[in-house]
């Protein structure tokens, strides 16, 4: 799975959550591990990496889109990566709980860093 693929599947209705897990489950096979047996951490920062360029790649070309606002909405739920967080409100401006996710990744993130989020 590359970028462009992941990106294509989240259009259809995928979450990055499942992007993440099919990842590292391609990974894992890729060096012959059985993702039922692999430790849990085991290739994590490898696929959130990934879905940081996933976010990045959706929420850059596809803004307004309200099916990417909610994967990334639902995403940003589940981690503190700063990746989602800057596309989604830097890009998106108009969706329910802007302001908790807001003030959440203001508390995550230094200051300059989230200088340039719209009230």
């Amino acid at each position: 799975m590359n970028v462009h693929e992941a990106s294509q599947s989240v259009l259809l209705g995928a979450s990055l959550a499942q992007i993440g897990t099919e990842y590292r489950n391609e990974l894992l096979e890729s060096f012959g591990i059985d993702p039922a047996a692999a430790q849990p951490d085991t290739f994590r920062n490898e696929s959130r990496n990934f879905v940081n360029k996933v976010c990045r790649e959706i929420g850059e070309r596809h803004r307004g889109d309200s099916r990417v606002q909610a994967a990334l909405v639902a995403w940003a739920g589940l981690v503190d990566e700063y990746d989602v967080f800057d596309v989604l409100l830097t890009n998106f401006h108009d969706f329910e709980d802007r302001a908790l996710l807001l003030a959440r990744g203001r508390r995550l993130f230094p200051g300059p860093l989230t200088a340039h989020w719209d009230e």
